[in-house]
């Protein structure tokens, strides 16, 4: 009877104890562990394990008890455990690697795993925590750069001169932080196919610059609002993975505006963006005198974005009526020609008289049939470099531009190919492909047909008089037969 009691005895205080372990207050662990100078020797180092009372009650952890996250612990058993096993994050907060896609390699750990540098205890820390909507958080969205620049130094580098930062530092609470650019898949590390990874990138730049979140239009809306229709977009969403995305010319950290000097969009660099998918073309333009303007400063020199657009929402230049009124010019010609942008400034007096260049009516005025010509020949046609491969980026100064009359009205003239590729493109959008094929002008407009139709008509008249030829010798011949026939 004794036995049966004691171990009823027994089993009662071993129960108190279960039941105190798994209630207990966190002032068990404390009365050891708050002392500064408690720790654990393993493989020879030295682990403190120190935890002040008033950390863990200040975090966003504070309710909960140290056994909560800590399992298996038996406070009065010392060691608590022979193997002590890792806090297990995943317990309460399910899925982490969908909330933190800019770490892929926390997906094969359970939390605590992996590197220092992306695990939970890396950067939230253990028992002091803070939510990331306390404003003294070190993840708080204004401090994220200084937090996630701790493992990206060159990145926060260039982050710190971005537009982008600057709006952080302004308290704007639509400005892009780290984490929440990074949130999204949008870096090599997500394994996505190229094409793919471009488009998030370029949703995740639309999202923010077409409108706010609360819905009202951006202020950069009016230069995006046709991105997905430009010759880039198009392209993208085709899957060329060549295409040019926002990031491709603005940069990913560094995003400075255009007026500033260092910025890769500023007038005087952005051909070294357009220069990387358009080489032959930045060659050519660097080569003209509108290259060599940009290169010695000069402001009113057109760059590639003033002619073709920044997010082909290029509006057609404002263009005096006097420019048209004095020159003969026609309003549709000079905008199918695509001229509306050399006339736009070469109109303007006051700009060309500050680099003492005349403007397009003093300049053309030795020109007989003006407006003719104006109809019939773009500026390009005459004033670009026809040196192959020509893409019309290479205006030449005045003193090489083309002005004689048989330059241009001659047989294999310089200007042979480009005058007759565009009179021939133009044919065709006017009288249809069959007829614009064959009715267009060839290399000198309105006095000869169709380079091809010339030499089928020299064909057939040779070959009409080859058979007039053939005729006659045979009427000849049997004539000849004939007459000795009969004799």
């Amino acid at each position: 009877m004794k036995v049966v009691i004691k171990n009823i005895t027994f089993l009662i205080i071993l129960m108190f104890y279960a039941c105190l372990a798994f209630s207990q207050d966190n002032s068990v662990c404390y009365d050891c562990h708050d002392d500064p100078d408690i720790s654990l020797e393993r493989n020879g180092v030295k682990i403190p394990l120190t935890v002040k009372r008033f950390i863990l009650p200040r975090s966003v952890h504070g309710k909960l008890k140290c056994v909560e996250c800590h399992e298996g612990f038996d406070p009065f058993d010392i060691p608590h455990k022979a193997k002590i096993s890792k806090v297990n994050c995943k317990n309460c907060h399910e899925n982490p690697t969908s909330i933190h896609k800019f770490h892929p390699q926390m997906s094969g750990s359970d939390g605590m795993g992996g590197s220092a540098d992306v695990n939970c205890k890396g950067c939230h820390g253990t028992h002091s925590i803070i939510s990331n909507k306390d404003p003294k958080s070190e993840y708080y969205f204004t401090k994220t750069n200084d937090f996630c620049g701790k493992c990206h130094p060159k990145i926060l580098k260039d982050h710190l001169i971005s537009e982008h930062f600057m709006e952080i530092s302004a308290n704007n609470p639509d400005a892009p932080t780290c984490i929440y650019c990074h949130s999204k898949e949008i870096t090599k590390r997500s394994l996505l196919d190229k094409v793919q990874l471009k488009l998030n990138q370029e949703k995740l730049c639309l999202d923010c610059h077409l409108q706010h979140p609360d819905g009202s239009k951006s202020k950069y809306a009016k230069t995006l609002v046709n991105y997905d229709k430009s010759v880039h977009g198009i392209a993208i969403a085709r899957g060329n993975s060549k295409a040019a995305i926002c990031v491709d010319c603005h940069g990913a950290h560094r995003l400075e505006k255009a007026s500033v000097t260092t910025s890769r969009i500023n007038k005087q660099n952005i051909h070294n963006v357009c220069g990387k998918c358009h080489q032959d073309i930045t060659g050519e333009y660097m080569q003209s005198v509108h290259g060599q303007g940009v290169m010695k400063g000069f402001k009113d020199a057109p760059t590639c974005t003033f002619c073709h657009g920044e997010h082909n929402i290029a509006a057609v230049p404002d263009v005096p009526e006097q420019a048209f009124t004095k020159s003969g010019m026609k309003f549709n010609v000079v905008i199918n020609n695509k001229m509306v942008f050399c006339v736009s400034c070469h109109s303007d007096e006051k700009m060309m008289k500050k680099y003492n260049i005349s403007t397009v009516e003093e300049t053309h005025s030795w020109m007989p049939s003006q407006i003719k010509h104006w109809e019939t020949v773009r500026c390009v046609d005459c004033h670009s470099s026809h040196q192959l491969p020509s893409k019309n980026h290479n205006i030449l100064p005045p003193e090489q531009t083309i002005k004689q009359c048989e330059e241009c009205h001659s047989k294999n003239s310089k200007l042979i190919n480009m005058l007759y590729i565009h009179e021939k493109k133009q044919s065709r959008m006017k009288y249809g492909f069959v007829n614009g094929t064959l009715l267009s002008d060839a290399y000198v407009i309105g006095t000869t047909r169709n380079v091809y139709l010339d030499n089928l008509s020299i064909i057939i008249f040779g070959l009409t008089f080859f058979g007039i030829g053939i005729h006659g010798f045979l009427r000849w011949k049997s004539k000849k037969i004939r007459d000795i026939n009969n004799e």
